[in-house]
């Protein structure tokens, strides 16, 4: 059945393969453009995120709570503020420097370095795997609230891309980086994937992945447990808005579409089957299609955004890359015919997700598009593994005992 409804979707899309090629692809940074406009004209809320960091550092100076639905200073329209403490004492300790408005200027100057970083190497860079054409339909994942919320997700993700362009030189900055980035927000773990399919010893992709979960975790476990009434305070308003107010669009997404809360040690456990059968995948395709680095940390970056268990508009800048080398690569290296089409499989839920932008249906389709992304990782990874089994446990294996020379260039 699984086979029929591949085969019969991709005759669908072999029909109007010539008008994309012809235009079409164009179509796809449309609802990015239309919602920046919307928001430009419309919209007085702009860097709602920074403004809710900025206020919680102005209440950490006045030693004033942080933690409200209400949180409010002057002459900003604060959201509430959901990051531990830390966060918002760095903020107040900047603030207590250089201002508010001079570090609304620091932060301004990261946030469009970051944004430039992002999309250059995601969608037009010729380092990038694929041609930019290919990319370009990623793009509809991204909405104007990516840009305008100035959420310190674009901040944190473009650090971790520039850490890994000098991962073989200098493993330590990727880790350190992650590990920062999970003290605002503990779901950029997910990035130490980067380091468990990398070309290196196991030995040492365990040892510093293992290093990067501990020292992302501490701070975050540390108030959890000893933040008495103020932890609290913080874990039920990071609950109200992860799990009832906006579950985004990957895992906690596809399970409220289903009804289905995730606030629930069962869907936890779930969520955790999930990301190891996801990495697994990224496992078996960089062993078994014998990825280059380069395609293994591009792979490995695409997966870690597959990963985030409540994935945003910001979060999605980093998909294409990668999802491009498993199309590109699976099509050279296995012969069957859905393999060999994987780009129009990509190119279809990227036009599923379009369909949802032009539609007003974003919030329903877009959540299904990721969906089948993941499950198109998934197949193929379980795919390559039964047919390149013992090649990929020998390379494994091999993997225990050969040291990987060091180059200077990654990406």
């Amino acid at each position: 059945m699984v086979k029929l409804c591949i085969r019969l979707w991709l005759h669908f899309w072999h029909n109007i393969r010539s008008s994309l090629l012809a235009g079409g692809y164009i179509l796809f940074p449309v609802p990015l453009i239309f919602g920046l406009l919307a928001k430009l004209m419309h919209s007085k809320l702009w860097f709602g995120d920074y403004q809710a960091i900025a206020c919680a550092g102005q209440k950490v100076l006045q030693n004033a709570p942080i933690y409200s639905l209400g949180l409010k200073c002057d002459g900003m329209h604060a959201s509430s503020y959901v990051y531990i403490p830390i966060v918002a004492q760095a903020a107040g300790f900047v603030e207590g420097l250089v201002t508010e408005r001079g570090f609304f200027w620091l932060y301004l100057i990261a946030f469009l370095a970051s944004l430039a970083i992002l999309i250059w190497f995601s969608f037009f860079s010729n380092k990038a795997p694929g041609h930019w054409r290919d990319r370009l339909p990623f793009m509809v994942f991204l909405s104007g609230s990516a840009f305008m919320w100035g959420n310190v997700a674009v901040i944190l993700h473009g650090a971790i891309l520039a850490s890994v362009l000098l991962l073989e030189t200098m493993p330590v900055l990727f880790i350190t980086c992650v590990a920062i980035s999970a003290w605002v927000k503990p779901v950029f773990l997910t990035y130490l994937i980067v380091i468990l399919l990398a070309d290196r010893p196991i030995q040492q992709r365990l040892g510093l992945a293992a290093t990067g979960l501990i020292a992302g975790l501490f701070p975050t476990l540390i108030f959890a447990c000893f933040g008495g009434t103020e932890a609290q305070n913080w874990f039920h308003l990071l609950s109200h808005f992860v799990y009832e107010e906006t579950p985004g669009y990957g895992f906690f997404g596809w399970l409220a579409l289903a009804g289905i809360k995730s606030n629930s040690l069962l869907v936890q456990l779930a969520y955790l089957v999930f990301a190891a059968l996801i990495g697994l995948s990224g496992l078996s395709l960089s062993e078994g299609l014998r990825l280059t680095q380069k395609d293994r940390l591009w792979l490995a970056l695409s997966l870690a955004a597959l990963l985030i268990p409540r994935i945003m508009s910001q979060d999605v800048f980093l998909l294409a890359p990668g999802m491009i080398v498993v199309a590109q690569k699976s099509a050279q290296l296995l012969t069957r015919q859905a393999f060999q089409r994987g780009q129009m499989i990509v190119l279809c839920l990227c036009s599923l997700a379009l369909l949802g932008g032009l539609t007003n249906l974003a919030n329903v389709l877009t959540p299904l598009s990721l969906l089948g992304l993941c499950v198109y990782i998934l197949y193929m990874g379980q795919s390559v593994f039964k047919e390149r089994r013992r090649r990929i446990l020998a390379r494994m294996i091999s993997r225990l005992r050969t040291v990987i020379p060091k180059s200077r260039s990654v990406l």
